[in-house]
């Protein structure tokens, strides 16, 4: 996620800052600790090691990092999936859950995205399953492994019909860390 919120040419940097919708006054710091002029962007808050407002928090060993973004994704309208570093789902959008034919998301947390979630198979009239190392390649996957946005058209087994859809997977890092991936879906 990459949020530029200058200040105004203006507006001296010990005043807040005028209200950015969806941050209201107050959230951005004027100044850091100590009285100093601080950053005048989101990008400078994180350069600055400081917490950027709507932003989850520091990683530790139990995953806080993905905590913030577990809440957003469940609360989308979008369909959207939410993997963590392992690959394990730890959220699910309820538009993804209708769009992927996937069960409920208490069944599907913990579980690897290929462990009966998802059935890729390829685009030949048979629609045959993917081979394994064409797994590795699905957008939300291959995010995890490069640590690079991916994107690519998926066909998918939903009993007896195939489906086939756009997927945007973004990797997402908290610090230097990789923590997940986050993808976006849409029907073809």
């Amino acid at each position: 996620m990459h949020l530029d919120l200058p200040l105004s040419e203006g507006q001296p940097r010990s005043s807040p800052p005028a209200p950015i919708s969806p941050l209201l006054a107050g959230q951005v710091p004027a100044t850091a600790s100590g009285g100093t002029p601080g950053p005048a962007t989101a990008r400078g808050l994180v350069d600055a090691d400081l917490p950027v407002p709507g932003t989850p928090a520091p990683a530790d060993s139990d995953g806080t990092a993905l905590r913030g973004w577990v809440t957003v994704v469940a609360g989308a309208t979008d369909p959207c999936l939410l993997l963590n570093a392992a690959g394990l789902v730890t959220a699910c959008a309820p538009a993804a859950i209708e769009l992927l034919g996937l069960p409920e998301p208490a069944a599907m947390v913990g579980r690897g995205l290929l462990d009966g979630l998802l059935h890729p198979v390829d685009f030949t009239a048979a629609g045959d399953r993917l081979a394994d190392w064409e797994l590795a390649k699905l957008p939300p996957l291959a995010a995890l492994a490069t640590g690079a946005l991916s994107r690519g058209l998926l066909r998918l087994r939903r009993r007896s019909a195939v489906q086939t859809v756009d997927a945007i997977a973004t990797p997402l890092h908290h610090h230097a860390s990789l923590i997940g991936s986050l993808t976006f879906f849409h029907p073809i």
